[in-house]
This record gives structure tokens, C-alpha cells and sequence, in this order.
């Protein structure tokens, strides 16, 4: 299911029909912004009514919360799906890669993932799931780290923790740094990156 898909089949299932109305709701914050996200345009903008959209999503805050839930668990799913790299350094480094907006479907996920994360700070109710969400990144970085302690690839002594909070946050900036750069921009330099710093951790 692509994030630019528009027109809402009849015959879906209840979890189907959430997916879509929440991937409407990215393409109108991709577009107007997360002010712009209003019940209305979102229902417009899957073909739906409104009527219809408060019936699975009884209020706008329940709406962006699972929209935001739905970009981790899209991006969790794309990490399992990986296929196996033949070392832990290779393993992390397209693990992390995956996190990053390095298509248009994910650019567009990591758009409204740092639209909802902004607006989380005027709204307690989308406090939750932002923070749950920041919480699986931080997992997602201890596992990375774990990975790499093999007796070769992280040096030996190496605050692990510190490590793991260190991975997150460049993970994070490239992220923003790559939206910041627009589209049109050539995203392979964020890749040479995390190569750099993963493989600079076997001191």
C-alpha cells in the first residue's frame, strides 16, 4: 500500500479503512501541514465522509495518533523484511538506512513523522504516542548497537547505552537534514555517513 494511493475501495475491512483514512491524513500533512489536517480534508481527501470517518476514528486527536503510529509500524515492517547481510556491520548499517527518508514513500512517512512530533508539543494528546515512538527508535538503536558488540565490530569497553542514544540521534539528523534538503536532493551522502560512523565504532 504506497502513501500516494487516493481512492478508498468499498469493500474493506475495518483495519484496511483505518489505513487508508490514515494515509490520507499524511498526504494532507505532506501537503497543508498539520494545522491543515482537519477532519474535513481529510475525509475529502480519501473520498470519505465525514460521517463516515468519525465512525472509525471518533475524534481528530485518535486520527493523527494513529497516523503517527502507522509510520513506525510501517517502517518496523520494512526492517524485518530485510533479507539477511552476510556481517553485523552491513546488518546495522542497512537497518539504519531503512529508518531514512530515502525514497518517496518513506520521505513522505518521515514528513508527517516530524510534523506530528512538532505538534505534539501543543498537543498532550499526541504526547503518547510520540513518545512511544521515540521509545522504539531508542530499542530499535540498543538492538543495533547489541549487533555490532560481537567481539569485533564496537570496541571493547564502549559505554553501550551512550552508544545506542549516539546512533539514535544521528539517525535523527540525517532524517531532518535529508527533508530540509528537499526532493530533489541526492540522499546517497546520508548513507556514506552512517557507514562512516558505524564503522569507526570498532575503534
Amino acid at each position: 500500500m504506497g502513501v500516494l494511493r487516493t481512492n478508498v475501495p468499498r469493500l474493506i475491512d475495518h483495519n484496511e479503512r483505518r489505513e487508508l483514512l490514515a494515509e490520507a491524513t499524511w498526504r494532507v500533512i505532506v501537503r497543508d501541514g498539520v494545522a491543515g489536517a482537519s477532519v474535513r480534508t481529510i475525509a475529502a481527501e480519501a473520498g470519505q465522509s465525514t460521517g463516515s470517518l468519525r465512525h472509525i476514528f471518533p475524534t481528530h486527536a485518535e486520527l493523527l495518533a494513529f497516523a503517527l503510529k502507522l509510520v513506525i509500524e510501517r517502517a518496523t515492517a520494512r526492517v524485518a523484511a530485510l533479507p539477511p547481510r552476510p556481517t553485523a556491520v552491513e546488518t546495522v548499517q542497512e537497518v539504519a538506512a531503512e529508518l531514512l527518508p530515502l525514497d518517496r514513500d518513506r520521505r513522505a512517512e518521515m514528513e508527517v513523522y516530524l510534523a506530528l512530533f512538532t505538534a505534539a508539543n501543543a498537543d498532550p494528546k499526541l504526547r503518547v504516542p510520540r513518545d512511544e515512538a521515540h521509545l522504539r527508535m531508542r530499542e530499535g538503536a540498543r538492538w543495533m548497537i547489541a549487533q555490532l558488540d560481537n567481539g569485533a565490530d564496537l570496541a571493547p569497553g564502549t559505554d553501550r547505552e551512550l552508544e545506542a542514544a549516539r546512533l539514535h540521534a544521528l539517525i535523527d539528523g540525517l532524517a531532518a537534514h535529508l527533508i530540509y534538503e528537499g526532493a530533489a536532493a541526492d540522499p546517497s551522502w546520508a548513507r556514506r555517513v552512517l557507514a562512516r560512523h558505524i564503522g569507526s565504532l570498532a575503534g
